[in-house]
């Protein structure tokens, strides 16, 4: 009995110590208290972006009651919630609630969750794309799943391996160690850019101030972009019977909210066009004065400089967007921007 247990204890010592580092380290910020939770540039190591949301909720639990919601992919982050707040009021209390390469699903989970926890939804900006439209898949990986608050108590054991099987990756573990970030607290993750240089995610990818050096640098080497598929200009169609019952319960619960909300068709750099008739079923669904698309060939997609990489587009669009869906249509010369009419006429 003695050599059993013996034995046991060998086996299992390993990982009970292993699961000690992992809790003392606290990599992406799962289990410990911190402080405001919700600023990107400081917080990068909660890399899950809906879990770091909820976690910043909890901890303004007696103080802010939230009422205003960024929803989206990563690339809601650059949707800036004090510029938001120009159009929907200075008072309004804000948070990005997106995750990193979320779909429909996963919006519909967290606008559920948000309509249990708040006795009030006002304002809701939606950022999608065609492929987010036809996802209605439940996401696997610590980025990307959804947390196990949105999708119940049953899913917590499950959330927390992914993250501890992520955290001794040896990709993961090799960039900690070589960055020396462990003994930091940090985790180090990076993208490749357009032009073929790596970048660290957070603000040297995010802040403006350092991708306008490039701005010149980027022209002079265009050809170093990738290029783009012009034979599929006009996406297949997105939406069918389970994402249109996803849609229209999205849209009863904001009704029931009296939620003000705008639902933005992203510029991607690809140039593809969402589908004529999903832009016709969103419009029916949620208002055609709600919906805004920004997708196909506009003066958005047709500068290259307005990208970081083929995904995610700069502050500055995002910027022009906020003004051009609370503002209306015209600058303030009063000219209609020049691309925008799908987005502003249809």
């Amino acid at each position: 009995m003695k050599d059993f247990l013996r034995h046991i204890t060998f086996f299992i010592l390993p990982f009970i110590l292993l699961l000690i580092v992992y809790v003392a380290v606290d990599p992406f910020m799962l289990f410990w208290k911190y402080d405001n939770l919700n600023n990107y540039y400081d917080n990068q190591r909660c890399v899950n972006d809906s879990y770091r949301a909820i976690r910043c909720m909890d901890l303004h639990e007696d103080s802010i009651v939230y009422d205003s919601f960024i929803i989206g992919s990563s690339r809601s982050e650059f949707y800036y919630i004090d510029e938001w707040k120009r159009y929907i009021g200075e008072d309004a209390q804000c948070i990005h609630f997106g995750q990193s390469n979320d779909n429909l699903l996963g919006t519909y989970q967290r606008i559920c969750y948000l309509d249990e926890r708040y006795d009030e939804i006002s304002n809701v900006l939606i950022i999608m794309d065609s492929k987010y439209l036809s996802d209605v898949s439940a996401h696997k990986g610590h980025l990307f799943r959804q947390p196990w608050q949105v999708t119940g108590e049953n899913d917590l054991m499950a959330f927390n391996v992914e993250f501890l099987r992520a955290f001794y990756s040896w990709d993961i573990l090799k960039s900690s160690f070589s960055q020396q970030s462990l003994l930091k607290n940090e985790l180090s993750f990076e993208y490749n850019s357009i032009y073929n240089e790596t970048y660290k995610v957070g603000a040297e990818q995010l802040i403006e101030s350092n991708w306008n050096e490039y701005v010149g640098h980027i022209k002079d080497m265009f050809y170093k972009f990738y290029e783009r598929n012009y034979t599929d200009s006009i996406a297949d169609v997105a939406i069918h019977t389970e994402q249109y019952k996803l849609l229209q319960e999205l849209a009863e619960i904001m009704k029931r909210n009296h939620t003000v909300y705008r639902i933005v068709i992203s510029p991607l750099y690809d140039q593809v066009q969402l589908n004529p008739n999903d832009l016709s079923v969103l419009h029916e669904i949620f208002g055609k004065e709600n919906v805004f698309d920004f997708s196909g060939v506009n003066e958005f997609t047709n500068e290259m400089t307005n990208y970081y990489e083929t995904s995610h587009y700069r502050p500055k669009v995002c910027k022009e967007i906020l003004r051009i869906i609370y503002d209306g249509k015209k600058d303030t010369q009063g000219r209609l921007p020049t691309g925008t009419h799908r987005a502003t006429l249809r």
